[in-house]
């Protein structure tokens, strides 16, 4: 079945489509390499992360590698797809996955790893890296999971442990060389081990000895440990500054810039503050021309300073007003996520005045301050209310709590001390919200604790499932004030990802059992399948209790030969403190407490001094608004794109185009760009009409030059021209479809219709049932050769042609959708 016709099946099509403003086209005739970058969640999800925005950029330069985005389809198309044996394909060529050279996965949480194994499965790419020969593709993956890698070891050729700035060019070099000399993959192996950072499982075999871990034997004595790589010096990268458009709005829809890697603030339960050390900060000014460009290139509305502490930045003070003073006019929000209450300062405070102002996260983590100096979340409950006081007193409305359950030694009085806190913050709402028209809110979000690798808790038990559920009962019990709305993590989502993060390699054959019993998209609570997960581990003769228990000081664990660069001593020596009580101060400005992972030469804490940074641009010129119209064509593989997606993406293209665009006035402006009406999902037009209002003159030919230029395939706008006084923007009553289906109509359900009286449709949508009489909304239909013309109007809800196709000829839903309507015609009255 043509590619195509299966998006016509499913519920987001526009996620597979590709071709958005953007991306890379290679030419074929230069590419030695081709490289999926897979990453197993959905497309709103991958178009999210900054580490696949990374590696596209950093490969975007070299001629010589084709990478592609190829991500997660979700449950609809993946039973469509197993079921006609088509495999995933990417964005950009629309190659299917099983026709790369490498397939890299971007592994950013434990509970996608089912999602990986699937698209491997579907690509017709042997799980197992033994079952795999030479014509099949090398699976390799990086990312924080990587830092323990047993779990996948059985299923992958190589793993990237740590950071993929400075080893991403060496690795596709050495993959181009065993390519075209046609090496075995144990010489490949042999010769990745020799970079910093690449890991070959194949050369590591786990010794087990009465059920544990005894020991991992290295098979070549001259690589006995992996070392993480790390990027000792961030401004020798510059930031992504290409900003793909995405078709489908990603669960963060923003221009994201990382202002540093690395925390030190030692959160003990916290993984990213181990396994990204040391702090490493960008020059301000390098942040400050990503976030121009990218901005400028993108036409996106929000831009977000990224890194694990965002107000820990030596120079967010200066950066955030320059910033500010150049967005604030152009309409371009400003997020800083990651705020600390310890280092938010008045100035940094005054900023964020200016910030549209949403949700303020505080993150206690604990209820009872004695709780927070186990974790090291140094935070005293003054610093909490009061920071809640200052959210509350500039105007935000929301305030979210979070906090953990299941911490090393946490008692009743600690999860008590959850509802006291968050009652003295709504205690701060209600005083706030006196004199105010929307009374202001906390929302508290209780976790469950995991314990993960390198981390001073990788030696703690996690609570069991019967445990973890009246310790969240006890917690929500008594939060206590109505202001304050409890939301929680899936307990049993916290137990699988427990098992996942510390698990070894007797985990592949339960992740190849979980995908043979039907696991997909773990990670959300309503498709996670608890049972099949603890079938899975019984059919290995393994328990969910092998994984959560406590481990011991000298037990081997399974990721000791992945060596992050903070020592297995001082973790333990961390841990020792966190039974004490004991805090541990930051060290990037002051004593080094030898965690290991500096050498005080290459690698070392590298912060920002100073911010020389530019006057802001010249605000645009608001004159007199104009309107501009337009004919839209919505054509091809664009007629997925579902009508809002489209108007986002036309949006975004006119901003990135340079064009002045107006916008409404009030508290969330928009810009003004409109069509007369909202086209079905799958119909094709040659006839929409499209307002565009700006706040200078332009030529509306090279308005709609600039445009085209930056639009995906299928979408193009044309007749450009001025609007006329007083013109409205009104849909014509009537639309004329051509209808081009799959298969031959049968002129006697035509014959049936045109003869009845009435016929009724009954429309089924998220506001409920509706009866439609079609031989009311119908102005003409006839069969023209294999076409059929439908002339439809808008009184008493106009049908689609999908609807038509169903109702009147009897078509399945799969055969309506493969047919292909076009819109070619909207006018005032039916013609006879």
């Amino acid at each position: 079945m043509p590619r195509w016709e299966l998006l016509g099946r499913v519920e987001k099509p526009a996620r597979y489509l590709g071709g958005e403003p953007g991306v890379v086209i290679k030419d074929q005739a230069q590419v030695r390499l081709n490289l999926a970058l897979a990453f197993p969640e959905i497309y709103e999800i991958a178009m999210s992360h900054l580490g696949i925005k990374v590696l596209y950029e950093c490969l975007a330069g070299r001629p010589d590698v084709a990478a592609e985005r190829v991500f997660c389809p979700w449950l609809d198309l993946m039973e469509i797809l197993e079921a006609e044996g088509e495999a995933p394909w990417s964005l950009e060529s629309g190659r299917a996955l099983g026709d790369f050279d490498v397939i890299g996965f971007s592994l950013q949480y434990e509970l996608t790893y089912t999602n990986l194994l699937m698209m491997l499965k579907l690509a017709g790419v042997p799980v197992r890296r033994e079952d795999r020969g030479p014509g099949h593709p090398l699976v390799i993956a990086g990312g924080p999971c990587m830092v323990n890698p047993e779990p996948l070891a059985d299923f992958l050729d190589l793993a990237l442990v740590g950071e993929a700035e400075e080893v991403i060019d060496p690795l596709m070099d050495l993959l181009i060389q065993a390519k075209e000399e046609a090496w075995p993959r144990e010489t490949l192996y042999q010769e990745a081990v020799k970079i910093e950072g690449l890991y070959a499982p194949a050369l590591f075999q786990p010794v087990y000895e009465q059920g544990r871990l005894a020991r991992i034997e290295a098979l070549d004595p001259e690589h006995p440990k992996v070392r993480r790589r790390i990027a000792a010096d961030l401004a020798a990268h510059e930031p992504p500054q290409r900003a793909i458009l995405p078709t489908v709005t990603p669960v963060h829809d923003r221009l994201g810039v990382e202002l540093a890697r690395g925390c030190t603030r030692g959160c003990r339960f916290c993984q990213a503050g181990f396994i990204y050390r040391p702090v490493r900060e960008r020059p301000a000014e390098q942040v400050y021309q990503a976030a121009m460009a990218g901005l400028g290139t993108g036409g996106l509305e929000e831009l977000a300073l990224l890194s694990l502490s965002t107000s820990d930045y030596t120079c967010i003070e200066p950066l955030a007003a320059a910033l500010m003073d150049a967005l604030e006019p152009r309409r371009i929000s400003l997020s800083l996520p990651s705020l600390r209450m310890d280092s938010l300062g008045e100035e940094l405070i005054n900023q964020i005045k200016r910030v549209r102002k949403t949700g303020f996260t505080l993150a206690p983590e604990a209820g009872s301050e004695r709780l927070r100096k186990v974790i090291n979340k140094n935070l005293s409950e003054e610093q909490i209310v009061g920071t809640a006081r200052t959210v509350y007193g500039l105007g935000w409305n929301l305030v979210k709590l979070y906090f953990m359950l299941g911490l090393p030694t946490e008692t009743e009085e600690d999860i008590l001390a959850i509802g006291r806190l968050a009652a003295l913050v709504a205690g701060e709402a209600k005083s706030a919200g006196r004199g105010r028209g929307k009374k202001p809110v906390v929302n508290a979000s209780l976790g469950l604790f995991v314990p993960k690798p390198h981390t001073p808790f990788q030696w703690e038990g996690q609570i069991d499932l019967e445990e973890s559920l009246e310790r969240l009962k006890l917690a929500k019990s008594n939060l206590g004030d109505r202001r304050v709305k409890a939301k929680w993590n899936d307990a049993k989502t916290s137990i699988v990802e427990g098992v996942l993060s510390r698990g070894d390699r007797r985990l592949g054959s339960v992740l190849m059992r979980a995908v043979e019993l039907g696991c997909r998209f773990d990670g959300w609570s309503e498709h996670l399948d608890y049972d099949a997960w603890l079938s899975a581990l019984a059919d290995n003769g393994l328990s969910l209790e092998d994984y959560l228990r406590p481990r011991e000081q000298d037990e081997v664990l399974p990721w000791e030969h992945i060596d992050v660069g903070v020592s297995k001593k001082f973790l333990w020596a961390e841990r020792e403190k966190s039974l004490a009580g004991e805090s541990t101060a930051d060290c990037r400005q002051g004593r080094c407490f030898d965690c290991g992972v500096c050498d005080h030469k290459n690698i070392k804490p590298l912060l920002c001094e100073g911010a020389a940074l530019p006057a802001p641009p010249p605000a645009p010129a608001e004159g007199e608004r104009l309107n501009w119209r337009f004919r839209l064509e919505k054509t091809g593989q664009a007629r997925y794109l579902g009508h809002l997606e489209m108007m986002r993406l036309i949006e975004r293209t006119i901003r990135a185009a340079g064009i002045e665009v107006a916008y409404t006035q009030g508290f969330h402006p928009h810009a003004l760009v409109k069509t007369a009406a909202a086209l079905p999902t799958g119909v094709e037009s040659l006839v929409e009409t499209l307002e565009v209002s700006t706040i200078r003159s332009y030529d509306p030919e090279e308005m709609a030059a600039r445009v085209n230029e930056l639009l995906p395939p299928g979408l193009h706008v044309a007749g450009g021209r001025p609007g006329r006084p007083g013109e409205k923007l009104i849909d014509p009553p009537v639309a004329v479809y051509r209808i081009t289906p799959a298969q031959p109509l049968d002129p006697i359900s035509l014959e049936a219709f045109q003869e009845a009286e009435q016929w009724i449709m009954l429309r089924q949508s998220p506001k409920g049932r509706r009866e439609i009489d079609l031989k009311a909304a119908i102005r003409q239909m006839e069969l023209d050769g294999g076409d059929l013309f439908l002339a439809v109007g808008s009184a008493g809800g106009r049908p689609k042609p999908v609807e038509v196709l169903t109702s009147v000829f009897g078509l399945s839903p799969e055969d309506a959708a493969a047919a292909r309507a076009l819109k070619i015609e909207a006018r005032e009255e039916a013609q006879n």
